[in-house]
């Protein structure tokens, strides 16, 4: 049985669409704190549903039951998650029998000790299962996530909120990054006990993403740079909690250090064809921005 957690996430998203569409008649399921909405959604397609709460333990045996293959995503990524959460959920799921883990990751997990994706792939490497971990650089899709509230900057105030400073990163597309995952999930063989770093195909510095925002959207987005403080507080006044607003903050940080600048040729490697650019994601979706239309 292959687990899908995270079903709402960027990659997570877009992996169980991949799934629904070409799984066939193998058994797989899905896992959600709210499972009704993912039954309307899979109907019709092989796929099981299932609750799972990373924070309540007694809904992780009915998920993982007979499970060989996890597919592991953070809901919400923070230390407090992980310690609590996700590294106890990664040692039920061992016992429960689960062989091997495709994780998805942040790139820096190897070093920066203080991001929980750290503590949570120091786990799945101690362990006995294998893993295939994606380490994947900024997505697309986080510029109009409800969880950032980036997309209410840009279309609201017009202007690109991160504190990221002068930093170049690597953007790359949630939907290249799950068809890998989805490669990873059905053969697992072909992945065990690999690190693969996925980004798109340039590196963008935040002035740059927000001149192709204003190109996209027929309006001027300013990059504005906040202090750390400034960005926090904004986050917490619209109800995005510590440990976001924490995870946040340390990604901008390790893109304010040139940490998420290194292109790699993963993704055409494994695909066969070319990473998906930032423009072209925007040229498709402005519409989200223009219609409010936040995932």
């Amino acid at each position: 049985m292959l687990l899908i957690t995270g079903p709402t996430g960027n990659v997570g998203d877009e992996l169980t669409t991949l799934l629904a569409e070409q799984a066939g008649d193998r058994p797989w399921r899905v896992a959600s704190r709210h499972p009704d909405r993912l039954r309307e959604r899979l109907s019709g397609t092989s796929a099981e549903v299932a609750r799972l709460d990373f924070f309540d333990p007694a809904t992780w045996p009915g998920a993982l039951k007979g499970v060989r293959t996890l597919f592991l995503l953070f809901p919400l990524p923070g230390n407090k998650a992980a310690k609590r959460a996700i590294i106890p959920f990664l040692e039920t799921a061992e016992a429960a029998g689960c062989e091997h883990v495709v994780y998805v990751s942040v790139f820096g997990a190897d070093r920066a000790k203080f991001i929980p994706h750290h503590k949570t792939e120091q786990a799945l490497f101690g362990s006995r299962m294998s893993h295939t971990v994606l380490r994947c650089s900024f997505f697309h899709q986080n510029l109009h996530r409800t969880v950032s509230t980036h997309g209410t900057d840009i279309a609201d105030h017009h202007e690109l909120f991160v504190p990221a400073g002068r930093g170049l990163t690597t953007f790359v597309d949630a939907r290249d990054c799950a068809a890998v995952a989805l490669d990873a999930v059905l053969a697992p063989e072909r992945h065990r006990n690999a690190v693969h770093h996925l980004t798109g195909p340039e590196r963008l510095s935040m002035e740059q993403v927000a001149e192709q925002l204003s190109e996209a959207l027929g309006e001027t987005v300013r990059y504005t740079d906040p202090s750390l403080p400034r960005f926090a507080a904004r986050l917490r006044g619209r109800g995005v909690g510590w440990d976001t607003v924490g995870f946040m903050a340390a990604v901008y940080t390790l893109t304010k250090l040139n940490w998420n600048q290194p292109i790699t040729d993963e993704v055409e490697r494994l695909l066969g064809r070319p990473p998906r650019t930032l423009r072209a994601y925007l040229g498709q979706n402005a519409w989200r921005w223009r219609e409010r239309a936040w995932t």
